[in-house]
């Protein structure tokens, strides 16, 4: 078994069910969990040292690529990418991973004065 394969069948068996909102509406796998700390940009860690519980890293199939301000929604909430960037191992992508921000739409109400 090959090492794409061995990554593609971890996310398939032990990912949580995702619907990626873009171009094409895509239902798959992946990782979403809590960002505890993020090791080139420190905006994500709070000032105690915990993790920022606004930001939540994902990993999913190299084959369904994100872009900033793709919409993800998973069981009962709905994220923002902020930030995403391929994982490319012997010049294929192994999986996209990307930094998430729960996604608050706003309303009408939300911007405007009485």
């Amino acid at each position: 078994m090959s090492f794409y394969t061995s990554v593609k069948n971890m996310i398939d068996t032990y990912g949580t069910d995702v619907f990626i909102k873009g171009e094409k509406d895509t239902k798959t796998k992946a990782f979403i969990q809590p960002l505890r700390r993020h090791y080139q940009v420190n905006e994500y860690i709070d000032v105690g040292g915990m993790y920022n519980k606004n930001y939540f890293l994902y990993i999913g199939h190299g084959v369904h690529p994100l872009k900033v301000g793709t919409v993800i929604s998973s069981f009962d909430k709905t994220y923002v990418v902020h930030s995403t960037q391929n994982f490319v191992f012997m010049n294929k992508v192994l999986y996209v991973w990307a930094v998430l921000r729960e996604y608050n739409e706003q309303r009408r109400d939300d911007y405007e004065t009485d």
